[in-house]
């Protein structure tokens, strides 16, 4: 969301703005590595050709997502954060050719994040979490292309991914992109609600500007102890 990504984007050293594929793209550094950034925009396609587009343009080292989500659990408070391990398309039904939520031609229903990167996250946001007091997760994510709003819809996500802790509408999405391209991939959500559509439009936005902040925290803290490559500008986008 732009309000996730212009509180990232105050992170960034030197930060320069372009338009491609219709989406805006900023890149610059943190910590001496080059970093870009961009909104994926709602939804599993929208998500994936945002991911697709930069993969190919930048060869990037690794993609990490970052997004508010719903939760599934109840134990999950607002404002906690979940770090993927798995991530499921809880939508993608190619029955009866093949089981719910498997991926078509990948033999994969789960979708993994890449250990490596992802202990190394939460190595940061624990270190960079300061007075926070919310709570991080560890575990698997459900993806859709649907806003989760109600208790039958809760159900009918846990049904088909019963170890999900929370559901947003693109993680999946990209990390299909980030499998078939090889590249490692990393998500993050922060809980903005409990899929039940009781906050307002401007708690939830509120919620993604928090995420933000977290991310920015995450990715200064992470980047600022690892040794920056001799590159520090991304290649141009065209």
């Amino acid at each position: 969301m732009h309000e996730e990504l212009e509180a990232v984007s105050r992170a960034i050293d030197a930060p320069r703005s372009q338009r491609s594929a219709g989406r805006e793209i900023i890149s610059g550094s943190i910590y001496g590595h080059a970093v870009t950034l961009a909104f994926s925009r709602w939804g599993k396609v929208a998500a994936a050709s945002t991911a697709a587009h930069l993969v190919t343009a930048l060869r990037p080292s690794c993609v990490i997502f970052t997004g508010i989500a719903g939760a599934l659990r109840d134990e999950l408070a607002i404002g906690d954060q979940v770090l993927a391990r798995c991530l499921f398309q809880h939508d993608l039904d190619a029955s009866p050719f093949f089981p719910r939520t498997h991926v078509p031609l990948l033999n994969v229903a789960a979708l993994p994040t890449d250990p490596a990167l992802t202990d190394q996250l939460h190595g940061a946001l624990r270190a960079s979490a300061g007075s926070r007091t919310s709570k991080l997760w560890l575990g698997d994510i459900a993806t859709g292309d649907q806003v989760i709003g109600t208790r039958a819809a809760r159900a009918r996500v846990l049904e088909a991914v019963p170890s999900a802790f929370c559901v947003e509408m693109e993680g999946a999405a990209v990390a299909q992109v980030c499998h078939e391209f090889a590249v490692p991939f990393a998500c993050l959500r922060m809980i903005s609600d409990r899929a039940d559509e009781t906050l307002s439009a401007a708690e939830v936005f509120e919620l993604a500007r928090r995420s933000g902040v977290a991310a920015a925290a995450m990715l200064c803290h992470w980047l600022g102890s690892t040794p920056a490559q001799p590159a520090t500008q991304a290649p141009p986008i065209h």
